[in-house]
């Protein structure tokens, strides 16, 4: 016990002071890593200063459990360095030869991973020119193709190849950035997740360079939002499904609906959520249970603002080609104002609610009665949080409120609070005075899709205007070029 102690001790009062004091540290996603227990951390490798920034993100309880594959010959030149080193990290020792040859040291790898041990890993097997990525040695998809259950949390340094480049002795103090990516997880054959992982660290190391050069670079895309809008009992989750399976014969898929779900070559795949995702969960059933509008009301504005969160993370983290909602949280704030102020509802007032929300009411002055009649708009702005996302395209599945109450009695389940046909009758002409609104005033191309066709009918008639805007959009982009 005494040795467990002074070895937390040592990185708790020594090194991570070390780390974040002498040399400075932007961390960005680490709440990717804190809240998981069994995992893998690959990372680029420039410098002997990585394993320092890699083990200061581990949570306390971690440090005695993750192990990162370190060469043994370099480390055992010194007799010393190797007891400090494998005191300190607890390393699998590997050969060179063993590394060349993909043998040996993956069982002991299988070992620890059986045991609910982490492990860093360096896939390009070893330290390369500063600021220089090699190719990704082939062990890494071996071992992830093996433990698909266990996590890879792929994490990009920056400035460690300055700071201490190889074949230097001496740290310069540099600032550091390190970029935690959400945690991944694979069913592909073993080549593949290796190709998966490094295009992932590739990539983070292009936005990087980008940065650093303050430039945008010329290959960089915009992600495109599809929103699905509708009633309750209306279809739209399964519309939104259906779009997301069919974009993804040709594309990579996020799905944002009640659960995150995610999508390639025309299937679901498998992937860990955001710890947001699990929060946003919680309100959301908390917020299906309200027995009341007026306690409905807070829960769900916070799962909105959640969801809102989520698609940034989604596309800073996960970069798919599409991105489909299962409602909107910017649209379905303004259409739900019509059930608490119905007598405020009308056109001008949603053009600004929408500004407001998108961080576009800057022609709308403070003293405004909008901040009056809806002082909900006042806080978010104050807090910063009035930051919304509007979709690229937008779809309503209009079903008759009577048809919907219908289905929803169907389910056998507990109705929510709104789910009646007054309600979603006033939340139908909502939506489609949004509609109007955003085709009008913010050039979102607008569909309104009726609701009486078989869900076939209805799959292929989206999927249709969806292709035809997306072309638009590319070719648009083309010309920009």
């Amino acid at each position: 016990m005494k040795a467990f102690s002074l070895k937390i001790l040592i990185h708790l009062l020594l090194l991570r002071p070390f780390v974040k004091l002498l040399f400075g540290l932007n961390l960005y996603g680490k709440e990717n890593i804190s809240n998981h227990d069994n995992y893998i951390i690959i990372s680029n490798h420039n410098s002997h200063f990585d394993i320092l920034l890699l083990f200061y993100l581990l949570p306390v309880k971690h440090i005695n459990k993750t192990h990162p594959v370190a060469a043994k010959e370099y480390f055992s030149k010194s007799k010393i360095v190797f007891q400090v080193v494998n005191y300190l990290f607890s390393p699998v020792w590997v050969s060179r030869g063993e590394i060349k040859a993909n043998i040996g040291f993956l069982d002991e790898l299988r070992d620890k991973l059986k045991k609910g041990h982490n492990l860093i890993i360096f896939p390009e097997g070893t330290r390369g020119l500063p600021g220089e990525m090699q190719s990704f040695k082939s062990c890494i998809g071996k071992i992830s193709h093996e433990h698909n259950d266990i996590p890879i949390i792929p994490v990009f340094l920056s400035g460690p190849e300055r700071l201490l480049p190889r074949k230097s002795a001496i740290p310069v103090p540099l600032w550091n950035n390190v970029t935690i990516s959400p945690p991944q997880v694979f069913e592909e054959a073993a080549k593949v997740i290796t190709h998966s992982l490094e295009k992932t660290i590739r990539e983070f190391a292009r936005k990087e360079k980008a940065v650093r050069h303050k430039r945008k670079p010329k290959n960089t895309r915009s992600i495109k939002s599809v929103a699905v809008l509708g009633i309750d009992g209306s279809g739209k989750s399964t519309l939104s499904k259906n779009i997301s399976l069919n974009l993804s014969a040709n594309a990579k898929v996020t799905l944002l609906t009640d659960k995150l779900q995610f999508y390639k070559d025309g299937k679901p795949r498998k992937m860990p959520p955001f710890i947001t995702e699990y929060i946003r969960r919680a309100i959301g059933s908390y917020a299906k249970n309200a027995r009341s509008l007026k306690l409905y009301k807070i829960p769900k504005l916070i799962e909105l603002l959640l969801r809102n969160s989520l698609i940034a993370k989604i596309k800073r983290w996960h970069n798919p080609d599409c991105l489909v909602l299962d409602g909107s949280p910017i649209l379905n704030l303004t259409a739900w104002s019509i059930l608490y102020k119905e007598k405020l509802f009308n056109e001008a007032v949603c053009v600004k609610a929408i500004k407001i929300l998108c961080s576009r009411g800057d022609d709308i002055p403070p003293d405004d009665p909008i901040y009056t009649d809806f002082p909900e708009l006042k806080k978010l702005k104050k807090i910063g949080l009035a930051k919304f996302d509007l979709p690229e395209i937008v779809l309503f599945l209009d079903v008759d409120p009577e048809i919907a109450i219908s289905r929803i009695n169907k389910r056998g389940e507990k109705k929510q609070v709104h789910e009646k046909e007054e309600k979603l009758t006033k939340l139908r002409s909502a939506y489609l005075s949004i509609c109007k609104i955003l085709s009008d005033n913010f050039d979102i191309p607008t569909l309104i899709i009726a609701g009486d066709n078989s869900i076939e009918k209805t799959t292929d008639t989206a999927i249709d205007f969806i292709n035809i805007h997306l072309k638009e959009e590319k070719d648009h982009e083309k010309q920009k070029d």
